[in-house]
């Protein structure tokens, strides 16, 4: 259901519903998958990916954890709000009776189902204590052009992510990456190095964890 104001999908963004069904498919099949959206700006890839997945995977798999991670706290906050109105609303009710709010555990920053799943808000640096991943979103991990330039930021966020994000992931779970990338952002291969993204050809691996 449409519930946007002047919200007209195009192609595009048929395109990468149908990439996150197939990503939620693998999830609930324990398939590890992992998904890049790489998207400009203003193109509804966080209204979709960050937003309408997790309402739409809860829906499906109300026991299934969902960590949403931002450059920092704010935006995945508003998406927790945004995820949470969603699975209040009596239409959405009536497609996944079986996924329900705890009414005990409704907080903005993290709430649950009554099936013990739930949504997680998190920024990159802070801790992920006790809270596990189905699903790990990390959607716009670099604040700005100037983080995105910085090799010092990058090697932080990469390390965070070993370290403490990565580490949240169930067995089988999936990584769902959304940021806005431009032709010279350097992306690390699978071989460790880093190359321009228009430099990136069909076949060729970039770095998976």
């Amino acid at each position: 259901q449409n519930t946007l104001e002047n919200y007209e999908p195009g192609w595009v963004h048929h395109d990468i519903c149908a990439r996150l069904e197939r990503f939620s498919k693998a999830v609930a099949e324990k398939k590890s998958p992992r998904l890049m959206l790489l998207v400009p700006p203003r193109h509804g890839k966080s209204e979709l990916a960050s937003i309408r997945l997790p309402a739409w995977h809860l829906g499906h798999h109300p026991n299934h954890e969902i960590i949403n991670v931002g450059y920092n706290l704010d935006l995945p906050m508003i998406f927790s709000k945004k995820v949470r109105a969603l699975l209040r609303d009596p239409y959405y009710q009536q497609l996944f009776p079986e996924t329900v709010m705890d009414p005990d555990t409704q907080a903005t920053e993290a709430w649950m189902t009554t099936r013990g799943g739930g949504f997680k808000a998190a920024g990159v640096g802070g801790g992920i204590t006790g809270k596990g991943a189905h699903i790990l979103i990390i959607d716009d991990p670099l604040k700005n052009m100037e983080e995105a330039d910085s090799a010092d930021r990058r090697e932080l966020l990469d390390n965070w992510y070993q370290s403490t994000a990565y580490t949240r992931l169930a067995p089988g779970g999936g990584v769902l990456f959304i940021e806005c990338m431009v032709g010279d952002t350097p992306v690390r291969m699978a071989d460790g190095t880093e190359r321009r993204l228009d430099e990136i050809k069909a076949g060729d691996e970039i770095a998976s964890y």
